[in-house]
């Protein structure tokens, strides 16, 4: 790997320590320049690259990762980190749990398999030999159970976007996604009554790829022909779970502005599906309020009431730390104008940017439904993750800024 030279700031307020952490604090739309009022408790957060799968920090930076998520996730704000099948450790992840108790952190904790390098997919677990999971699943309620947890709920999350082929071994299989949740979900509460059992997000752009594979070789299935079929196979699948979690990501490959929001559902190949229920006006399932359609569709199965936990979401930014990295994509706006997308996703505006419209989303923080909010993603290997990436940091994880990094008002 090419070594990097720090980036240097485009303004003389980035100048230390101390002014790095305000900048990042930004983020959440309180730098000076927008201030917004305080909610009534604390919903923010981050999620975490500690461990993306395929790439570790070494535990040693870990405290100085954390203490960045402290300070854009404020006292209790909520941190996601995921944690592979393979790697299920308590004594290492005791130490992200004790950092976590130390910074008054809310930890989510995402279990997911095993990433292969070879094919370019994540694993589908193993089954039993009855097709069931209760192995995989009493693994993970070992590991869950050993820990020591610094927050009296424990928020867990099984899997991640299983309508997706490159999280499931190359092809969704939404019947054995649906058993696996049913079966990690009963092992988590029974071995720790205060386990909050979330299913993997799904992912709301992914087309219905139908009997053609996609240009990687991999399959796909839309959110709602995933979600049917996952009903059809177990139809109390989501009486498992204790809340929903959602990846209501903005528009145009996380380019867009909050305010512009669609309802979309793209069958190719001859797929289809008979179950499709056209939601109500006004509903979309693409944008940062894309959990409303999620609600209305589990509706539709009679699950009610479940609270949105926003555990990805988010805006990629131009700037890079490195030059290739593998997140890049056309039109991606600069580091200044993603926090203040983000900063009106949260607020709303209020008045406080007169250039942008006033209407046209749910501002997060004003919507009870939603719990907590961690976007993607604080510290990822930049190598992949430059342009996501909330701090600057170099392929030793060492953080050098953070973004923005220079600020024009």
């Amino acid at each position: 790997m090419r070594s990097q030279q720090p980036l240097k700031p485009k303004c003389g307020r980035l100048c230390g320590a101390r002014q790095a952490l305000l900048v990042l604090f930004s983020l959440f739309a309180l730098a000076a320049c927008h201030p917004a009022p305080s909610p009534p408790a604390n919903r923010l957060g981050v999620h975490l690259l500690l461990d993306d799968g395929r790439h570790s920090w070494p535990v040693e930076v870990w405290p100085e990762h954390l203490h960045y998520a402290r300070q854009v996730a404020g006292e209790w704000g909520y941190v996601t980190e995921l944690v592979r099948s393979d790697d299920l450790d308590p004594v290492r992840w005791q130490v992200f749990f004790d950092l976590c108790a130390d910074l008054h952190l809310t930890p989510i904790l995402r279990l997911a398999i095993v990433y292969d390098i070879e094919h370019g997919w994540w694993l589908a677990p193993t089954p039993d030999p009855d097709g069931g999971y209760r192995a995989a699943a009493d693994r993970y309620a070992e590991f869950v159970a050993a820990l020591n947890w610094p927050t009296d709920t424990h928020i867990i999350v099984v899997g991640n976007e299983p309508n997706h082929g490159n999280e499931w071994g190359g092809r969704p299989d939404p019947a054995a996604y649906a058993r696996f949740l049913i079966d990690v979900a009963d092992a988590l509460h029974a071995a720790d009554p205060e386990a909050r059992v979330l299913n993997g997000g799904f992912d709301p752009y992914t087309p219905h790829t139908g009997s053609v594979p996609w240009m990687d070789g991999m399959s796909y299935m839309d959110e709602e022909s995933f979600m049917d079929g996952m009903v059809a196979a177990h139809p109390t699948v989501f009486a498992y779970i204790d809340g929903w979690a959602s990846h209501p990501y903005p528009l145009a490959s996380f380019a867009a502005p909050p305010w512009e929001q669609t309802y979309q559902v793209d069958w190719l190949n001859g797929a289809s599906n008979p179950a499709h229920i056209e939601p109500p006006p006004g509903i979309g399932n693409r944008g940062v309020n894309g959990y409303e359609w999620e609600l209305f569709k589990l509706a539709t199965y009679g699950v009610r009431s479940l609270s949105v936990y926003i555990t990805e979401t988010g805006w990629r930014h131009v700037e890079s730390t490195h030059p290739d990295a593998a997140d890049h994509s056309p039109g991606l706006p600069d580091a200044q104008t993603a926090a203040d997308y983000l900063d009106l996703a949260l607020w709303g505006n209020g008045g406080r940017y007169p250039d942008y419209p006033e209407d046209g989303w749910i501002p997060w923080l004003a919507d009870p439904r939603v719990v907590a909010i961690t976007p993607f993603a604080l510290d990822g290997n930049p190598v992949e993750w430059g342009h996501t990436n909330w701090l600057m940091v170099d392929e030793d994880g060492r953080v050098l800024g953070c973004y923005p990094i220079a600020s024009s008002r």
